[in-house]
């Protein structure tokens, strides 16, 4: 398996002017207002994230196509050298696409909706092909808490899979591979494995060929919600039908706290060392390709630390994948 990362915002300092790093750094500047005022900067710097990831020894990059984002708006020069960067530097690309705002609607029981989201969507995979993105991967979209059950529940889940049908054999064209993520408890659908398991089959029964992404620090949420997480709590995978994996992402989460994509080295949430090894053997026994790492820092503390962060949790993580 090659084991890769999604940067979320481990890199954004470096882009915050020298005021603003200093503000960061006095505590008049938040981690979010951090992430607000530079992440477009940072996202569509493609060549930094495969430089860091390859001095780090990772295999892999998924860009973060969570809004906002400039990918819509590269130009045919910057698609040319994000995907020349990769390929000089032997790492190879998948983008996360935007699960927020029009994204999210891909479910969405009035077509006019679901197209919109699939039109916005077509034209990211677009983008992810053009620069060598061999996958995507796509939430299922969010819905209120009233659509969540019942017959509105048939709607939507229809909606998904007709979305998945055409997004799926649009992907493929452009030599891509469609993922499906499942979401965290607090959206109210599409959580369990079992709900994202036989969305794909019933698209692939159609004949299009699209995989599961799955998110187990999204799945721990449920112990938020007054559901159980198994002991150990990756058995879940065993539940889950082979050949449905090729990318997977990995994170961890703390319940009560809600804290999401903690560093993974230090223990905090349900997966310790242990729990790590026997997912790491599970999910490639399910066929897994890819691990994508998900870490995400939260407080100024974390932002001052970022490289020890990366590189304690990477080191951790050799140690289990190889």
């Amino acid at each position: 398996m090659r084991l890769g990362r999604n940067f979320t915002n481990l890199l954004y300092f470096e882009y915050l002017s020298e005021a603003d790093k200093r503000r960061l750094e006095l505590g008049e500047l938040s981690v979010a207002d951090m992430d607000a005022t530079v992440q477009v900067t940072a996202k569509g710097d493609i060549a930094r994230q495969v430089q860091v990831a390859k001095a780090m020894g990772l295999d892999h990059v998924e860009l973060d196509g969570a809004v906002p984002n400039p990918y819509l708006t590269f130009t045919g020069e910057a698609k040319r050298e994000a995907k020349s960067a990769a390929e000089r530097a032997g790492i190879s690309l998948s983008l996360h696409l935007p699960y927020t705002y029009v994204g999210a609607g891909v479910c969405a029981p009035d077509e006019i909706d679901r197209r919109a989201a699939v039109k916005l969507h077509k034209r990211y995979l677009e983008f992810a092909s053009s620069i060598g993105c061999e996958y995507c991967n796509i939430h299922p979209g969010v819905v209120p808490f009233y659509h969540a059950s019942g017959k509105y529940f048939d709607l939507i889940r229809a909606s998904l899979v007709r979305s998945m049908l055409e997004l799926g054999e649009f992907a493929a064209a452009r030599k891509v591979v469609l993922h499906l993520e499942n979401n965290t408890a607090f959206d109210a659908v599409f959580v369990e494995p079992e709900e994202i398991s036989s969305v794909i089959e019933e698209v692939r029964g159609q004949g299009v060929e699209v995989y599961f992404n799955f998110d187990i620090g999204h799945w721990f949420t449920r112990a938020d919600v007054g559901k159980p997480v198994p002991d150990p709590p990756e058995k879940i995978i065993e539940e889950i039908p082979d050949g449905m994996f090729k990318e997977v992402h990995l994170n961890d989460y703390v319940p009560g706290k809600r804290i999401f994509h903690p560093p993974l080295q230090e223990g905090l949430g349900l997966f310790k060392r242990e729990n790590l090894v026997r997912y790491a053997q599970l999910v490639r026994d399910k066929g897994a390709e890819l691990i994508v790492v998900e870490t995400a820092i939260k407080t100024k503390e974390q932002v001052m630390r970022r490289n020890e962060i990366m590189q304690g949790e990477n080191g951790f993580l050799r140690t289990i994948f190889g």
